[in-house]
């Protein structure tokens, strides 16, 4: 009889966890329940991170792993997401030109990250940084802006601007651009600040998950920026 060793069934299985999220987003989206939409994608973010953790915590990746968690990534961070970018939009007409091209722009590159993201990368127990937006940051940075703005102004506001962060990630998650991965950011924080800064966040998770997603867009750029300069450096000095 076929048996799954436990070191690989509980990985597996918080990754379902991510999967059930992002399909009750789905699913609360397609009955105008927008707010809990987006709260259910970050739920989905959370078990995506978690998964990674146990599954190198008990030796259990593999690369069923791998494809398994990818296939629920699409799921719940490019068609949930893409699919809260539709419903929320078709509320005002002037929108209605672009929404399909918008969310399918979104959902399109998502999928487009994952499977360079499979072929670029090697089975491994450590995962480091990328190339490209991973597709949990985008997803994040949308369902956090909604939740954001309904918890500071009691309604979703800007929906223009929404419209050009989906369009703006969309970009982010297919091009060359090299992003930190965010454990290894987090890692690098002392243990005993990081357990405060969860606390806060978790106190207050509608104001300020979005800021920091904003914040770890931001750290990447600059140091896009500060890697830029130290070429043009070296370059100068070498045809002194």
């Amino acid at each position: 009889m076929f048996k799954i060793e436990r070191r690989f069934l509980f990985p597996n299985l918080i990754t379902s966890l991510n999967l059930f999220f992002g399909f009750l987003s789905i699913l609360m989206s397609l009955e105008g329940n927008f707010l809990v939409a987006a709260w259910l994608v970050l739920f989905a973010i959370v078990f995506d991170g978690l998964d990674g953790k146990v599954a190198r915590k008990l030796e259990g990746y593999s690369q069923f792993g791998k494809e398994f968690d990818s296939f629920c990534d699409a799921v719940s961070f490019g068609i949930a997401p893409s699919i809260l970018i539709y419903a929320t939009l078709t509320t005002e007409s002037y929108f209605k030109s672009v929404i399909i091209p918008v969310a399918f722009l979104f959902m399109l590159a998502g999928i487009v990250r994952l499977v360079r993201f499979n072929i670029e990368t090697e089975l491994s127990a450590t995962k480091g940084d990328f190339i490209g937006m991973p597709i949990p940051a985008a997803a994040g940075l949308l369902a956090s802006y909604y939740i954001f703005t309904n918890a500071v102004w009691g309604q979703f506001l800007g929906l223009g601007l929404f419209l050009g962060m989906a369009v703006l990630v969309s970009i982010l998650m297919v091009s060359n651009l090299p992003h930190q991965n965010i454990s290894n950011l987090l890692a690098a924080i002392n243990y005993k600040y990081l357990i405060i800064i969860l606390v806060v966040l978790l106190l207050a998770a509608e104001y300020l998950v979005f800021p920091l997603f904003i914040v770890y867009i931001l750290i990447n750029r600059l140091q896009d920026l500060k890697s830029n300069v130290e070429e043009y450096v070296s370059f100068i000095n070498q045809g002194k």
